[in-house]
């Protein structure tokens, strides 16, 4: 089905992607659509016979000036995105996979490009207090920590979808107790393409009872192509509007409550600098994965967040928030979807016919030795076969504090009855034809 939307800019077409089973009616899941306000239940697709197929969505936003955006209602997940550069040549941008089967396995994907929630980010041993009731959290960060909501957080569950106008909308009803959380949490996500390139997300969450919510999106970059790699991926020039960080030990990445300046440090990325002058400074030489603290404009609202260049083809992405922290990463844990499953090529175990297709996903190879890669070098396979490595792609994700909800002086994470939650974020897409800085 094609939309046009009401500016008549931007074209909307919707396809299937794949299908899923229906989960089963112990842990049924309703789905509400706003638009026709109405309630369905994945559970009416179970009949007697068993579990039925039901189908996952696809949504392809295009405008006029070149920009082709893919979302899917698995997880809400944007899977491909793809704009000219200064020569004329489109690229896809973002990582992601080829197939649904990849995306609902997660021990390949590592929340690719998909909806970060309830509470995005990391939460010390999965342990909450709310109004004085502990309640604990699944942990599935290392079997350590909480993280992105939990094993099935709201990337990992199928939305209800629609086309509204010039947006495609997703709702998703969390239940009370869904990964151990408290309260009944009704989510939605507008995605809206614009004329003048901006990628609008706005995020909206009400609750039942009192919890916490933080949600944000998980794409992952690389503007000279998704399968570019490492290599160039070091040649992005990058800024962050931030002048403070939450210092976080270097062996748990869990902030420890303290809250330091960036001046002087290797934190401190308000001049634009390259990556590869930076990304391996970074205690232990992992490279980023932090948040920062925004510096706040004087008239509310968005807030510029990061700008990041290419100068090879002179795509630039500018991202745009009203949260008061950023988490930026450059994928330096990669690597460990590949060893953390145990189906790499050397350890893969041939007794059982799924394993062996699983591991057919995700393996390691003796990849030939460019200027930065090692020479053998594990990699994630993504779409069209590329190959994603280690520092392959970076990902900028505005949000509140990690673990705001164990410090009292962080941001208040705390979302009550009445109360709506609300996150707009946006990316920017553009051109730089030279090189001024």
């Amino acid at each position: 089905m094609v939309t046009y939307c009401s500016c008549k800019d931007v074209v909307i077409t919707e396809g299937i992607f794949g299908e899923i089973y229906a989960e089963s009616s112990k842990n049924k899941t309703r789905h509400y659509d706003s638009k026709e306000n109405n309630e369905t239940e994945l559970s009416s697709y179970i009949n007697d016979e068993g579990p039925r197929l039901i189908p996952v969505k696809s949504y392809t936003m295009i405008n006029k000036k070149g920009i082709e955006i893919t979302v899917i209602s698995w997880g809400a997940t944007i899977i491909s995105l793809k704009y000219p550069d200064k020569f004329g040549d489109i690229a896809d941008v973002v990582l992601g996979f080829d197939d649904l089967k990849s995306y609902t396995n997660p021990n390949i994907n590592p929340f690719i490009g998909c909806i970060l929630g309830r509470c995005a980010n990391r939460i010390k041993d999965g342990c909450i207090v709310i109004k004085g009731k502990t309640y604990q959290l699944t942990k599935n960060d290392l079997g350590k920590h909480h993280l992105h909501g939990g094993a099935k957080g709201f990337g990992r569950r199928l939305w209800n979808s629609y086309v509204d106008g010039c947006s495609v909308v997703m709702t998703y009803l969390s239940e009370d107790g869904e990964e151990g959380y408290p309260g009944a949490v009704l989510c939605t996500v507008r995605f809206k393409l614009t004329p003048d390139n901006r990628l609008e997300i706005g995020i909206r969450a009400t609750t039942t009872d009192s919890t916490i919510v933080n949600i944000t999106h998980g794409s992952l970059f690389n503007l000279a192509g998704h399968d570019a790699g490492k290599k160039e991926l070091m040649k992005h020039k990058i800024s962050l509007n931030c002048d403070r960080w939450t210092f976080a030990d270097y062996t748990d990445p869990i902030p420890t409550g303290g809250i330091r300046g960036v001046g002087g440090t290797i934190m401190d990325l308000r001049i634009p600098k390259f990556l590869e002058s930076c990304i391996e400074k970074v205690p232990p030489g992992e490279g980023y994965d932090h948040n920062f603290c925004v510096t706040p404009n004087w008239y509310g609202g968005n807030t510029h967040i990061a700008r990041v260049s290419y100068p090879g083809n002179g795509r630039i992405l500018e991202i745009y928030s009203d949260q008061p922290g950023v988490q930026f990463y450059t994928g330096g844990r990669l690597s460990d979807i590949v060893s953390e499953t145990g189906n790499n090529v050397e350890q893969k175990d041939n007794s059982n016919h799924d394993e062996e297709q699983e591991g057919e996903t995700l393996m390691t190879d003796q990849m030939e030795q460019d200027a930065i890669s090692e020479p053998s070098t594990k990699f994630l396979l993504g779409k069209q076969g590329a190959r994603y490595v280690k520092h392959c792609a970076f990902s900028i994700q505005p949000q509140n504090y990690p673990n705001a909800i164990n410090f009292s002086h962080f941001p208040c994470s705390i979302l009550r009855p009445g109360e709506m939650y609300r996150h707009d974020l946006i990316y920017k897409f553009g051109i730089q034809l030279a090189n001024y800085m």
